[in-house]
């Protein structure tokens, strides 16, 4: 039986924060029949596959309540078969999850739990429109999780937040390290545009000092036990996101709800972002079949994220032709240049060539 990851996509949240631009609305009113038509998809949509790590991602799921939350798992357990061990995830926002509700979601099967923190500066969650919950809420967050069971807990930090300093975000760092998460995810921030900050037009800081950032965070969480095995995150050995590792390294993934994407045997599928059609029954769009120029492409694009880069044999595997001679010009370009590294079997990026990763992938594919 081949296997898959399953994400399952719940569009609440408590409020909107003025940089998102993803499927999400504070309006739940149509929460009810989401989680009657998930269910019913869950059912009809049933693939013999096994199941290495459930998702479920947002908006903020823990908003729609945990009771609603361990019905959709319990569906999922219902129908697919789930591994030995398997990864499954809720992303959280502090202030939407109390104590009791943690322990039922564990209780149900819930075992990791993806927090989203950012900063531990109150002025900074204000200037991200992060207006639903204050620092202290967050280490409460963590907290209760500690309480319920949950051993393996992950937090969002971000960086290039309008006003932030070196030292702002050094004690944002010092306050993340001190809630012992064993992965923690650091963002960049982007104004997408047409999102209420992007409007705004805040002044961010400039590159360089975004650059210098990424660079203090890399470091203190290296000294701090945490390895990079993606650009943007970091965790202690043997707690690296099974999940998003699945995307990153091309694997096939299901994906339920509105706005949700699925990637099948080189197609990918997307559900529109339109909560009337989905709650219709409406079923994705194939948008993309990726042929064997696409499937290079992203293969590169994904791996180069990765620490570990791309492996040589594994792509002569997969494309049946050498990575050396294809790319021969830009390995001796970026290596030569000590943005990458090129041994017998891998190439992959230095922690200067990080910095310009746009630049490189876009050399490549």
């Amino acid at each position: 039986m081949s296997d898959t990851a399953l994400y399952i996509h719940i569009p609440y949240c408590k409020s909107k924060c003025g940089y998102c631009d993803f499927c999400s609305s504070p309006d739940a009113s149509t929460a009810d029949a989401y989680v009657t038509e998930l269910i019913r998809r869950i059912k009809t949509n049933r693939e013999d596959k096994t199941v290495k790590s459930v998702y479920f991602g947002g908006g903020t799921p823990t908003y729609i309540g945990a009771d609603a939350l361990c019905e959709i798992l319990q569906a999922v357990k219902d129908n697919y078969t789930l591994s030995d061990g398997c990864e499954i995830t809720a992303e959280a926002n502090p202030g939407t999850v109390d104590l009791h509700g943690l322990e039922t979601m564990k209780k149900a099967g819930f075992n990791r739990l993806s927090a989203g923190i950012q900063t531990a500066n109150e002025n900074e969650l204000k200037a991200l429109g992060r207006v639903s919950h204050t620092v202290s809420d967050g280490a409460a967050l963590v907290k209760n999780a500690r309480a319920a069971g949950f051993e393996n807990v992950s937090l969002d930090l971000m960086y290039g937040i309008p006003r932030q300093t070196a030292d702002s975000l050094r004690q944002s760092l010092d306050f993340v390290l001190s809630l012992c998460p064993e992965h923690i995810s650091a963002y960049a921030l982007k104004l997408e545009e047409g999102t209420p900050l992007y409007k705004q037009n805040p002044a961010l800081p400039d590159d360089d000092t975004v650059a210098d950032m990424y660079a203090l965070i890399n470091e203190t969480l290296g000294k701090s036990g945490y390895h990079r095995y993606e650009i943007s995150n970091f965790a202690k050995p043997g707690y690296e996101s099974r999940h998003n590792l699945r995307y990153w390294q091309g694997g096939d993934y299901i994906g339920l709800g509105v706005s949700a994407a699925s990637l099948i045997e080189n197609v990918r599928y997307l559900q529109a972002p339109d909560m009337k059609a989905f709650l219709s029954g409406k079923v994705p769009d194939a948008v993309e079949v990726l042929d064997g120029a696409g499937r290079e492409a992203e293969y590169i694009m994904l791996h180069l994220r990765l620490a570990a880069g791309v492996g040589k044999k594994e792509f002569r595997q997969k494309f049946g032709v050498d990575f050396d001679e294809k790319y021969a010009a830009q390995i001796k370009k970026y290596a030569g240049h000590g943005f990458a590294v090129d041994d017998d079997d891998r190439f992959y990026l230095t922690d200067r060539g990080v910095f310009v990763s746009n630049t490189v992938i876009a050399d490549f594919i």
